[in-house]
């Protein structure tokens, strides 16, 4: 137990660490932007209860947000993510089987299929509050949907190429 906790420590910490220094900085034409740091919400063990679930994702998105001078978009967007995830995410990686109990939710874990779906859906639910709330508007729907959606697949690809990049440990 106290080794899955040390682990969900680390990998928020340094993915946290590399949206604040690395991936904040990275725009595609000022319409990509990936967040990897939602990875680490994603990770969380689904027998984590529901408040803490979503405590720990208001926290998550606070500290982005207190880094990017940016009021509070990344805390709505991490909240409504952790929200659906518990509504249909944890469904999606259990099959709706209530007795199962995923540790560490990956692609090692998960068969790869409802683990990248459950992946999209997440990272799109992410892109489409973030992006709203970034506008702020419907006058130009079409080009925040179209943010929106590469924003939710570049950040799907790079959260599937960490998850494919790094193997878990030989036993």
């Amino acid at each position: 137990m106290t080794k899955l906790v040390l682990s969900n420590i680390l990998r928020f910490v340094v993915l946290i660490v590399l949206q604040i220094l690395l991936l904040n900085y990275v725009s595609f034409g000022g319409y990509l932007i990936p967040f990897i740091y939602i990875l680490a919400i994603l990770m969380l063990p689904t027998r984590l209860g529901n408040i803490p679930l979503l405590l720990i994702a208001f926290a998550a998105g606070a500290v982005i947000d207190l880094f990017c001078n940016i009021p509070g978009f990344h805390t709505f967007s991490c909240t409504m993510m952790a929200f659906i995830r518990v509504v249909i995410g944890n469904r999606m990686l259990t099959r709706g089987d209530p007795e199962v109990v995923i540790d560490v939710p990956s692609v090692y874990s998960v068969p790869l299929q409802p683990f990248a779906v459950y992946l999209f859906v997440m990272s799109l639910v992410y892109s489409f509050t973030y992006c709203l709330l970034e506008s702020f508007s419907f006058g130009n729907f079409w080009m925040t949907m179209l943010s929106m959606l590469l924003d939710a697949v570049g950040t799907w690809i790079l959260m599937m190429l960490c998850q494919l990049l790094i193997s878990p440990k030989k036993r």
